[in-house]
Formats: C-alpha cells, structure tokens, sequence
C-alpha cells in the first residue's frame, strides 16, 4: 500500500503556514508532506508524528521565523500555573509559540507553551509551567520555539529544506538547546538530510536521546548556538557529510551518554568554540570520529574531556586557537582514557588569526594529554611545524610512529 501524499498550502492565517495542517491531515498512518517552494512563516513548532517525512523543494523551501523578543515577569509564577505577569508592553498573540525558564530552571525544566491569550499584562498559556519561575532569578518569557519537533516517535524524516531564523549580530545566544531549529527528543529511526539552517537564534540540528539517527548532507551556518548537537543518551547515530560554519559555539558537539555514533566525512570551521566539542562529556564512549575537517575554529579543532573508548582517526587539525593564538590545542585529550588517536594531520598556516593578525600562527600545539588521561595510543600523526607537537602525560600511554 503506497504511503499517503499530500502538499501542504501556504495559509498566512495558519501559525505553521498551513503546514501542521497538512501533518495533521495524513491521519494515523502518516505519510509525506510536500512543501513546496516559498517562504513559510513558522510562529509555533511543527510536530511530527511517527511514520511522517517532511520533503521542500531544496532551499527554495524556506521556513522563517521573526526575531524572537522577551519580556521578564513581574510576579513569581508557580509550578503548574498556565498565567503569568509581564512588564512592559506583551508583543505576542494568540497560538504564538513560546518558551518560559528563569537561571535556575531552562532546558528540560523549562516549558514550551502556545499563547492562549491576553490581558493587559496577563498572558495565559496552553500548557502548564514545568518548574516555578521567580522574579528574582530573571524569569522571562521569549517568542521563540523549535522550528521542527518530534518527542518519542519513530521513523520521522526531514528532507531538502531551509529553516531560517533572523540575522540580528546584536541578538542574544538562547543557550537552549531546547530552542533548536530541529529538535527531536528520544525517537527512533530519524532521517535528516539536506537540510539547511541559518541564522537561528540557538542550535541548529538537536538529537537529544533516541537511537538509529542519520543526519546527513546538512549545512548549519551562523546559528547562535553549536551547529549540531548530539546528547541526552542518543545511541547508534550517523552524522556525516555535512558542513557547518560560523556558528556560536562548537561545530558539532557530542553531550551526555553519547555511544555507538560516528561523526565522518564533515567540514568544521570559524565556529566560536571547537570544531568537534565535547567528546567524552556526559560518559560517551565508543564513537568514532573520522575523516573531518576543523579549520580555523576559535579554540580547539577536536576537544575530547572524560570520556574513554573513543577512536579519533583521519582528521584534518588546521589553524585553530584563533581566539586565543597559543593557547588550545589542535586536539585535546583531557582526563581521556583508552582513545585511539591515529593519522590525523595538525597544521596551521598563519596569518589566520582575526585578533592578531599578521604573521603569528594560531594552533602551536597538536596533540595534548593533560588532567588524568591514560591508557591512550597516539600513533602515526602527523604535526610538523608545532611548538608543542605532542605531549603525553598517562603512565600506560603511549606516542609512537608521529611524524614531528
């Protein structure tokens, strides 16, 4: 039986366009929606249900969201409440998308709501708040959401799509990952390619638990947050082929309990932070990552701390550190245990640094052991040209067969 079909129709009265729409209208079964070619603003999340692919038109497909703005609360708020009080003027309206969260309570404790509706300064919400909310620690609403969302489902797919946030260079990084361009959260079978992401206000592509994942051919640029972000658990994923530039923190970044995944065949580079960041946080262990490019990130190109049973093979380490010219490694291995780190290539080609300039290289160490790291086999690398080639600190480590 041939899987339902149906292309969305743009409706400028719709809070997702039209396109939530056309999900809802697949049934049960799922299927596929065809987005066609345009601009397709979004002012509330899409939700995907199992057994349903999203497919544009390439990047002519274009989901957009405004500028999203916050507003602090002038009264506590309770565990529970679906009411809150705003100072100043409420620029919200009905079905807008929303997340509230104040210093102490953000990411999952946070809560994701639509607005109901408005008076004065009372907003009332669609959903109840997680965790209380109080004044004191800087509790705030924005108009801000997941472009895409999925929550425990299987066999969801993105494809040939563009979701574009606003280009606002004084505009703030929403260090919520929860806000991510797509963010699915402990589903199966999840299929992500050709997607593009600019511009958005947090992370770009978000796989937070779930197993069996693919996100492939994408490019995430000038996002306030990491490019990619795999975490939260995830097992057996594939992040290949893609591409991410400029972004506010790392390239990719791996968060907790992270296993059985590989990061390949990718480009990393001017992003703030690392190219590849957070290997071993959270007690991943058992991934690969090979044949990729970090070039030019503002601190390390791979930054590997606490993690152990990791194979980090075949990489391209070139003039990063620019932040700071000197001080990060081309490679980290920090309280790292039981790694395989082997034929990756550590350069920099100076004049590559944007705060110093001239003719002062930027990446002057290559591979560096530091905190409690051991049991790891550093072999057949190649760092010419580093001040600080390769340091080994583990008693049962071993660096041997490098080209210095």
């Amino acid at each position: 039986m041939m899987s339902k079909i149906i292309t969305a129709s743009l409706d400028q009265d719709s809070a997702t366009s039209g396109i939530q729409e056309a999900i809802d209208a697949l049934g049960e079964r799922g299927g596929s929606v065809r987005i066609p070619a345009g601009k397709w603003r979004l002012r509330q999340s899409i939700v995907l249900r199992s057994g349903v692919s999203l497919i544009g038109d390439g990047p002519a497909t274009e989901l957009t969201i405004a500028a999203p703005r916050a507003l602090f609360l002038i009264r506590d708020a309770r565990k529970g409440s679906r009411s809150i009080y705003l100072r100043g003027r409420v620029p919200f309206a009905a079905d807008d998308g929303v997340g509230l969260a104040d210093r102490p309570r953000q990411w999952w404790d946070g809560t994701h709501a639509l607005v109901k509706s408005m008076k004065g300064n009372l907003v009332h919400l669609s959903e109840p708040l997680n965790r209380g909310l109080r004044v004191k620690e800087g509790a705030q609403i924005v108009g801000l959401f997941p472009g895409i969302t999925a929550v425990r489902r299987d066999d969801v797919s993105l494809r040939d799509l563009t979701l574009r946030g606003s280009r606002d260079p004084k505009g703030r990084w929403w260090q919520d990952f929860t806000y991510s361009a797509v963010h699915t959260v402990h589903c199966r079978g999840v299929r992500i390619q050709n997607l593009m992401v600019i511009d958005w206000p947090s992370d770009g592509i978000s796989v937070q638990g779930g197993s069996d994942v693919q996100v492939t051919h994408c490019q995430v640029r000038f996002c306030r947050g990491h490019g990619y972000h795999p975490g939260t658990g995830i097992e057996r994923s594939i992040w290949s082929h893609n591409i991410a530039i400029g972004n506010g923190g790392d390239g990719l970044y791996f968060c907790g309990h992270v296993r059985d995944s590989i990061c390949s065949d990718s480009v990393f580079t001017g992003n703030d932070c690392s190219g590849i960041g957070g290997v071993g946080h959270g007690e991943d262990h058992h991934n690969i990552i090979s044949n990729n490019v970090c070039s030019e990130n503002g601190k390390w190109g791979i930054n590997a701390s606490d993690g152990v049973e990791h194979v980090i093979v075949g990489n391209i380490l070139r003039s990063n550190s620019w932040k700071e010219p000197g001080t990060y490694p081309a490679l980290r291995l920090h309280n790292a245990k039981r790694f395989l780190v082997q034929g990756n290539r550590c350069a920099d080609d100076v004049d590559k640094s944007p705060t110093v300039g001239g003719d002062t290289p930027c990446q002057t160490r290559g591979i560096v052991e530091s905190g409690h790291s051991d049991w790891n086999l550093v072999s057949g690398n190649v760092c010419i040209g580093m001040t600080e080639p390769i340091t080994v600190i583990g008693r049962n480590s071993r660096a041997q067969g490098n080209l210095l």
